[in-house]
């Protein structure tokens, strides 16, 4: 990876299980894996573990490595074992789940703004309104959908990151949820 690589933000891209577009940005320097709620990339599913692989850079390239997996993780079809280097275009299997890793600045504007904002603008009115949301709430909803960490949301919100915790703890119990997946799909269903 060359100097201009290194200094670009990293992202995984994925899909809901309604084939809606899931875009993950990996926004810590140790960016962990699995099924444990305290990841930052939570996959509900038994086939990934507790702590599965993190994702990390090591001077100027971007490594996975799986943490004793059950299931293992996959780089384009591949087991891997230990720590492996990533690219851009790589495609990572954790449990059910498939990644794409791409640099968040040659993300599609169009499709994204398309396929993510104006269908989470209109779900999220409609969800927050089911669930009894409240407007602040709301605002959040719309970020966590479009996976955005919760730093990312409280820098775009002006609150901490505190607040924002707080808030999605709100939400999880308001809709019964107990992931960023199992809200995101539940929310997806109310687009009109």
């Amino acid at each position: 990876m060359n100097s201009k690589e290194s200094e670009r933000g990293w992202c995984l891209k994925g899909e809901l299980k309604d084939s809606t577009p899931w875009i993950v940005p990996l926004d810590k320097l140790i960016f962990t894996i699995g099924r444990q709620d305290t990841n930052d990339l939570i996959l509900p599913s038994h086939s990934v573990s507790r702590r599965h692989a993190r994702i990390f850079q090591e001077k100027n390239d971007l490594y996975i490595e799986d943490l004793d997996s059950m299931n293992g993780v996959r780089i384009n079809g591949s087991q891997i074992g230990g720590k492996t280097r990533i690219r851009h275009g790589d495609i990572l299997k954790i449990g059910d789940s498939e990644f794409t890793l791409s640099h968040q600045d040659e993300l599609h504007r169009d499709y994204e703004e398309e396929t993510l904002a104006r269908k989470t603008d209109r779900t999220r009115i409609s969800f927050a309104d089911a669930y009894d949301l409240s407007e602040r709430e709301s605002e959040i909803l719309f970020f966590l959908i479009k996976g955005h960490s919760l730093k990312q949301i409280g820098e775009s919100l002006f609150i901490s990151t505190g607040t924002v915790k707080n808030h999605v703890l709100k939400i999880y119990k308001k809709t019964g949820c107990h992931s960023r997946i199992e809200l995101s799909t539940r929310a997806s269903g109310f687009a009109k």
